[in-house]
């Protein structure tokens, strides 16, 4: 399959396109584009897509013919295909901020977002912005993390695990325990009230560790940051795949946040990183003055001792997504863009392209971005929801 991450846009299929007696109708052509559909590693040339209402209702070799009533769309020498999720999002402060974040996933073809640093009001912003006509990217959530300072009782564990379902949160984010009681508590609850777990690997910072038979008996349904897995001794990583095979446990690598805090990029470089053109100038220019200031504190031979570190982590990180994937592990993917010189949407295809120097095919890697990531949000996670937006690819 040829790449196809240099240039998206996106399409609403929910487009009022001609007028009737009964008042608008929603109906549009896409003539003679190529369909990726993500069933196999085939592209379907030369199709005539039709949608109506938001719904695809049928995709046929192309006539070249244009019909009554359908706005009529040449999509020669283009591409379609189903739309990407980012499953691994931190949500801004307010409200204005997140609306921002939603249009920025929308015009680089993002329509799912999973939350991974969760408040008690975004169940709020979800009623407003998917709303059953709404267009902006669905939101699956999680409540506020739990963290190695939450000393918390079993009660106290309970409560919370209750809150989140009777609020209708998708999951469970854990990034840090306070002890191995902690989590056993937790595992109890989200089994009592049918929650799901993901976050980081556990890992306490007071008494037993969690043993490995804890964790992928538990509710635990993805692992972040390739934890458990990354650093790990040969042995240790064969076992561990083979574990999250059998419990299917899905791993999102989120590849980003690393690449971009290795240093690797000059400060030219860093500056045109794609959706830099969105970034104020004024934190651009802190971002750039922290970065130098970094730099030149540590020294120049300890920065490129710290680059080569960091590569070389990459290099291992990139064999065993290899491994993941020949071993049929679902993996679902994200930048973890929370950090400088990473912009929401954007880093998503960068993602893309970093995952790609694990050397597996790029059916693989879209397949992490749709159709892997599609049923685990809405199968796994329990919100079967209608998507209708659809990526057009030039």
């Amino acid at each position: 399959m040829k790449q196809f991450f240099l240039v998206v846009f996106i399409i609403q299929a929910v487009i009022s396109v001609a007028q009737s007696k009964e008042g608008v109708v929603n109906k549009l052509l896409l003539s003679n584009i190529s369909v990726i559909s993500m069933k196999n590693n085939k592209i379907l040339e030369n199709q005539d897509v039709k949608i109506q209402n938001g719904k695809i209702i049928s995709i046929k070799k192309s006539k070249k013919l244009k019909e009554k009533d359908f706005l009529f769309f040449d999509g020669s020498g283009k591409y379609i295909m189903p739309s990407l999720a980012d499953a691994h999002v931190h949500f801004p402060a307010s409200e204005l901020e997140m609306e921002q974040v939603l249009k920025l996933n929308l015009i680089n073809g993002v329509t799912k977002l999973r939350s991974m640093r969760g408040e008690w009001q975004h169940t709020e912003w979800r009623k407003k912005f998917n709303t059953p006509d709404g267009f902006y990217p669905k939101l699956y959530l999680s409540p506020p993390t739990i963290t190695r300072n939450d000393d918390l009782t079993k009660e106290q564990i309970e409560s919370f695990v209750k809150k989140a379902k009777e609020n209708k949160f998708d999951f469970i984010k854990i990034l840090s325990l306070k002890s191995a009681a902690t989590f056993t508590n937790l595992d109890v609850a989200c089994k009592k009230y049918k929650m799901v777990i993901g976050g980081h690997f556990p890992v306490v910072t007071a008494g037993d560790k969690v043993s490995d038979k804890t964790i992928f008996n538990s509710n635990y349904r993805a692992f972040e940051y390739l934890g458990g897995l990354a650093g790990e001794s040969v042995e240790m990583i064969t076992d561990r795949i083979e574990l999250l095979k059998r419990n299917n446990i899905t791993i999102c690598p989120t590849l980003s946040w690393y690449d971009i805090g290795s240093g690797r990029n000059s400060i030219s470089e860093l500056k045109d990183l794609r959706g830099m053109e969105f970034v104020s100038k004024t934190k651009m220019n802190d971002w750039i003055a922290s970065t130098i200031e970094y730099r030149d504190k540590i020294g120049d031979e300890a920065y490129k001792s710290e680059v080569i570190r960091e590569m070389k982590r990459a290099e291992d990180k990139y064999k065993i997504i290899k491994q993941l994937d020949q071993a049929g592990v679902n993996m679902i993917l994200s930048p973890d863009a929370s950090s400088k010189y990473m912009i929401t949407g954007f880093n998503v295809l960068g993602e893309m392209e970093l995952v790609k120097n694990a050397n597996i095919s790029n059916y693989s890697i879209l397949k992490m971005a749709t159709l892997i990531s599609q049923s685990f949000l809405t199968k796994t996670l329990e919100q079967l929801k209608l998507e209708r937006l659809l990526i057009l690819l030039f």
